[in-house]
């Protein structure tokens, strides 16, 4: 009977312990799962945390990509605008210099035709004087010629009395008197006292015959020429009729 009663009493002690056991054991899973849960929560709140960062900076980086994006199109846009300009300003320059280059080599073309035609003209004055004062030289009589270059030299006699003489060189010794036929003595003398009250000294008179003066005197100083030749007046009266022609 006792021992019945003591088996009975220990396997309800053994039930009670187990209870408690189990109870204690639950319990402590119980706070142990708690606390993984909540450690877990909190885990995942720094992860959402963490996440709203990074999708905060992803937006900020996006935003600062398009930002630069379109500072880069904008910087473009200028450089392009500015490559355009001065692209143009350079066309601008290479026509404008082209343009007074060849201004330039127009006037210059321009210039050597005048001359050209200058130089021509004077050529052909001078071909048509010396074929004129031929000509005549040809038709006149030897008395006639004689006559018409004695009232050439004594009218360009005439003249020098009012011509100014100051510009001769002290250093000049000598004159040369060129006329179409030998000069006279008589009018040799003229010149050589008119040249002496001019110039206040006495000059050498040599003399010279050169036929194709037409007629008149050139009288010579060095390099400096008073010329009274038949040609100098054709050429003299050329150029006056040139310029009335011109005026009209």
């Amino acid at each position: 009977m006792d021992w019945k009663w003591f088996i009975i009493n220990f396997v309800v002690l053994m039930v009670v312990f187990v209870g408690v056991t189990i109870a204690v054991i639950k319990r402590t899973l119980f706070s142990s799962t708690d606390s993984a849960l909540k450690k877990l929560d909190a885990e995942l709140a720094k992860a959402n945390a963490k996440q709203a960062e990074l999708t905060r900076k992803l937006k900020e980086a996006d935003e600062e990509l398009q930002r630069r994006q379109k500072e880069a199109v904008e910087l473009a846009d200028r450089m392009r605008n500015d490559a355009e300009e001065e692209s143009k300003n350079e066309k601008e320059k290479i026509i404008t210099k082209a343009r007074e280059e060849s201004e330039e080599i127009i006037a210059k073309a321009q210039n050597a035709k005048e001359k050209i035609r200058h130089d021509l003209e004077k050529e052909i004055d001078t071909r048509v004087i010396k074929l004129g004062t031929r000509i005549l030289n040809e038709i006149l009589s030897s008395n006639a010629k004689e006559t018409f270059n004695n009232q050439l030299s004594e009218e360009f006699l005439q003249k020098l009395e009012n011509v100014d003489m100051s510009r001769i060189s002290p250093d000049i010794k000598e004159a040369e008197l060129i006329s179409l036929l030998p000069v006279k003595d008589d009018l040799k003398d003229k010149f050589a006292s008119i040249i002496e009250k001019k110039l206040g000294r006495k000059i050498s008179l040599a003399t010279k015959v050169d036929e194709t003066i037409g007629g008149g005197v050139i009288l010579k100083f060095g390099s400096m020429a008073l010329d009274g030749s038949l040609q100098s007046l054709i050429r003299e009266a050329g150029v006056k009729l040139q310029e009335e022609v011109d005026v009209r």
